[in-house]
């Protein structure tokens, strides 16, 4: 029997998570490879919406996080929200130096991972004068592919250990010892299709499924806005 599962697209995260959750309680062994994909992954009906209250309500009532929490892992909304008008710069100064130390862990969160890259010795990665911002690299290169689309869709497959044109979020250098307690999020991969739909690829390498994955779908989804 295959160890794999690979699901109908569902049209929101929510509705991704109850069916692959469905599915994992349903398979007659372990799963080690799920694949879905999420259509509307921005959109939030209002079944959607209760769903999110149920869900965080059971979270807290269990003593683990509610999905917004898990979320800002991946992508901070309210700290967006508050400093996104200050440009850039001023966002992720402001998570680096007053939010992190607050939320971090052991081997910090992948927000983190996304806008800063630190060597062995664990001093911080720079490009020219400036530390080196993996996520900030792909914006400029996805608003060029935009302004000037190349001839082909496969601009962005590119070997995965160069971080100026998709993020790991792997690293060997902190990570290879952790056996259980690492990221579980390896990968994301960006892409811009015909229509200039932003597509987003996530590989994770294994998941806390129920406590979790709502909420990083979440946070996956708010790198496309």
């Amino acid at each position: 029997m295959a160890n794999h599962l690979v699901l109908e697209d569902a049209n929101s995260v929510v509705g991704a998570w109850l069916a692959s959750t469905k599915a994992i309680d349903a398979a007659s062994k372990p799963v080690y490879n799920l694949v879905y994909s999420v259509m509307s992954p921005t959109e939030l009906s209002s079944g959607d919406k209760s769903a999110l209250k149920i869900f965080d309500k059971f979270a807290i009532e269990h003593g683990f996080h509610p999905s917004d929490t898990v979320a800002n892992t991946i992508f901070p909304l309210d700290t967006y929200s508050t400093k996104i008008n200050s440009g850039p710069e001023e966002f992720y100064d402001y998570y680096l130096g007053k939010v992190l130390p607050k939320v971090r862990k052991k081997w910090g969160t992948y927000f983190e991972r996304m806008i800063i890259r630190y060597n062995a010795d664990r001093s911080i990665m720079m490009k020219g004068n400036r530390r080196l911002n993996p996520l900030e690299t792909v914006i400029d290169k996805l608003k060029r592919r935009v302004e000037n689309p190349p001839k082909t869709t496969t601009h962005y497959e590119v070997s995965i250990d160069d971080v100026a044109f998709e993020i790991a979020t792997y690293n060997p250098f902190l990570d290879g010892n952790y056996q259980v307690g690492g990221p579980c999020l390896s990968h994301v991969s960006f892409k811009i299709d015909r229509d200039n739909t932003l597509r987003l690829t996530a590989f994770y390498r294994s998941h806390w499924y129920i406590e979790r994955a709502l909420g990083k779908l979440l946070g996956l989804a708010r790198l496309h806005w």
